[in-house]
């Protein structure tokens, strides 16, 4: 008997609650828990596994290719002189350090942050998450998935 808890990102990828965006190529999307980057959204790879290179490259394409299509819709629902100015970048991080799932962070770094080239995780708790409130987060959510089955 394992003595190891569950994966939490597992047991996220099968689910299809408000947040859950779209079911792509090798990865279901999800609207991030933090939105104090609005649009920040997860790509959580269907199966477990750990490292990015443990899978074969066909699959590391498709992963890569859904990242890319994630990164498109949240670029099309911020126009660049859009909402709030339009993400003038977007990262891109595959870490594991906290759940070690391969899931890739798409996170919008919008015009007018105040610490636009600092990195995110450098930010409060409070500030990560941000003020949405669940009528803007269903909105929101809306609006990506909409892209999402557009592109």
């Amino acid at each position: 008997m394992s003595t190891e808890s569950p994966c939490t990102l597992c047991a996220l990828a099968r689910t299809t609650g408000p947040d859950h965006l779209a079911s792509l190529q090798e990865c279901e999307v999800v609207l991030g828990e933090n939105q104090g980057n609005l649009g920040w959204c997860v790509a959580i790879l269907r199966e477990h596994a750990e490292h990015m290179d443990d899978l074969p490259p066909e699959r590391q394409a498709r992963v890569w290719g859904d990242v890319a299509r994630v990164a498109r819709a949240i670029r099309r629902v911020f126009a660049a002189h859009g909402e709030g100015g339009g993400p003038v970048r977007l990262n891109y991080e595959c870490l594991g350090n906290v759940v070690p799932h391969i899931h890739w962070h798409i996170v919008p770094r919008h015009e007018g942050e105040p610490d636009l080239r600092a990195a995110v995780w450098l930010r409060s708790p409070e500030a990560l998450r941000g003020s949405l409130t669940q009528g803007e987060r269903q909105h929101l959510a809306a609006r990506l998935r909409d892209a999402l089955k557009t592109l």
